[in-house]
């Protein structure tokens, strides 16, 4: 497997030093790590064949050259380890240490945002991938798709109202730059979902 790092992240590292918060995105990096790990290591118990692991500054991102096994169920038990990982070490945690300690409440934090985060179901999260998968079990796979776009588009308009809503309340410009990266996930997706209906449809009419 291919391991590549962008060389961005000596930009960002040098962004949080400066404000003197270096120590929480370490924190980030290391357990959103420890998230794909947990995709990895299920990705490969089940067939699939690792291609690429890429280290930037928005996190870890992982690649196959073929996927786990072709039912949808294996597939969501692959998209679901990797939240429900950082989810669990955050309950553990809790439990193991009662008293106040900052580093730890940090690692706490941490972990439940990024289980929680990656559960949104919007395209291409790892919600939304399990929620494409599971309508997969019942529909045909363009159709699956299509209503798995559709269900992101309506929760990230939701989600973005009800912040306009709230911004004068909750004054945390980070919450806003999240909302813009799934915009801006989802458009990629979007994207994608297109180009793969004018190719089906290319494929068709050449038949």
């Amino acid at each position: 497997m291919k391991i590549e790092i962008n060389l961005k992240i000596i930009f960002a590292i040098l962004l949080f030093l400066m404000i003197k918060n270096l120590n929480t995105y370490l924190i980030f990096l290391v357990f959103i790590l420890i998230h794909e790990i947990a995709h990895l290591i299920v990705g490969i118990i089940l067939g699939g064949k690792p291609k690429k692991m890429t280290i930037s500054v928005f996190g870890v991102s992982l690649e196959f050259y073929s996927y786990v096994k072709a039912k949808s169920f294996y597939k969501i038990i692959f998209y679901a380890i990797g939240p429900v990982i950082n989810i669990i070490i955050a309950l553990i945690l809790s439990y193991m240490y009662t008293e106040k300690n900052l580093l730890i409440e940090k690692i706490i934090i941490t972990n439940y945002m990024i289980g929680i985060f990656n559960l949104i179901p919007i395209l291409p999260l790892d919600g939304g991938k399990i929620i494409k998968e599971f309508l997969k079990i019942f529909l045909k796979v363009e159709t699956a798709n299509k209503i798995a776009i559709y269900i992101s588009k309506i929760i990230l308009i939701a989600i973005s109202l009800i912040y306009s809503v709230l911004i004068i309340r909750v004054k945390n410009i980070i919450i806003l730059f999240l909302i813009m990266y799934l915009w801006y996930l989802y458009t990629l997706e979007e994207r994608r979902f297109l180009i793969y209906l004018k190719t089906n449809a290319a494929i068709k009419n050449m038949v």
